[in-house]
């Protein structure tokens, strides 16, 4: 099983969507360390300038990190929604799985060795935002506010690369893209819309949509954790409600939702791996 987790772990590095990605990633975080830079020095020159610098550094990390988890999303859509259906149709599969290895075996060693590249992709990219915030704007973040933010932060792209390899399963390459995208977008969509609510009230329905769509697919609701515990919890990361507008955190998942995302990840390769082993090839 180790030899089939390596070999998609090589085989992922060649495709053309690594190397583009890696090329965006380092060109986003220059510009962004680089806006970030300007627009930090021409705040040193306003009144109340410490306060004001704390208010903006927080500001400055949350849409680093919005922007961060997107590429992190896309790099996991783009790289895995082909996984099954992909080397079904240009005969790859049907000769790995030729070999004398349970095929539930075959489909773990497959996220795995996905698992692998996207969470040390994640890591980097964090820990590179991170890294920028505060030495353009001098954020000073606590250690184990830091490591919760950023296990969450990595458990994010995890549970959507679940997601997009148990559609690859029933949903041909460009179809489960599609729809992976699109249950990813709605996910996304219903966190700003509940950001946007947050500022006049509660829509009517509005809880029951963001709850559901959290429910299908939790990946916002577990970014907006994460968010929430770098900034440190209650201390400060309250005060971003009323000042960010779509990217606040109106709402916090409790550590029950986080639970339930650990048996939705778990769910869903146990279907993954069930539906694999009786797939025709």
């Amino acid at each position: 099983m180790t030899m089939y987790i390596s070999a998609t772990f090589k085989e992922l590095t060649r495709k053309r969507v690594f190397l583009v990605t890696l090329i965006l990633t380092v060109l986003f975080l220059l510009l962004f360390g680089f806006g970030l830079r300007e627009v930090a020095g021409m705040t040193e020159e306003e009144p109340n300038h410490a306060a004001k610098q704390l208010m903006d550094s927080m500001v400055f990390m949350v849409l680093g990190l919005f922007f961060a988890q997107f590429l992190a999303s896309f790099f996991v859509l783009f790289s895995s929604m082909g996984t099954v259906t992909g080397e079904q149709e240009n005969g790859l599969l049907l000769a790995v799985a030729a070999r004398p290895l349970p095929r539930w075996k075959l489909y773990l060693a497959k996220w795995l060795g996905h698992a692998v590249w996207i969470a040390a992709y994640s890591a980097v990219l964090f820990v590179a935002m991170v890294w920028i915030v505060h030495g353009a704007t001098g954020l000073h973040l606590f250690v184990e506010d830091w490591l919760r933010g950023f296990a969450l932060f990595i458990w994010m792209p995890l549970l959507l690369l679940t997601l997009s390899m148990l559609g690859s399963v029933y949903l041909p390459m460009l179809g489960n893209g599609i729809c992976s995208a699109l249950l990813y977008g709605l996910a996304l969509f219903s966190g700003l819309i509940e950001g946007i609510s947050s500022e006049g009230g509660t829509l009517l329905g509005m809880e029951k949509f963001t709850l559901l769509t959290g429910l299908i697919v939790p990946t916002d609701s577990v970014y907006r954790r994460s968010l929430y515990e770098l900034l440190g919890g209650s201390d400060w990361a309250g005060l971003t409600s009323t000042y960010l507008g779509p990217f606040s955190i109106p709402t916090v998942p409790s550590n029950a939702f986080l639970f339930y995302t650990v048996v939705y990840a778990a769910v869903l390769l146990l279907l993954g791996c069930r539906a694999f082993s009786r797939k025709d090839l």
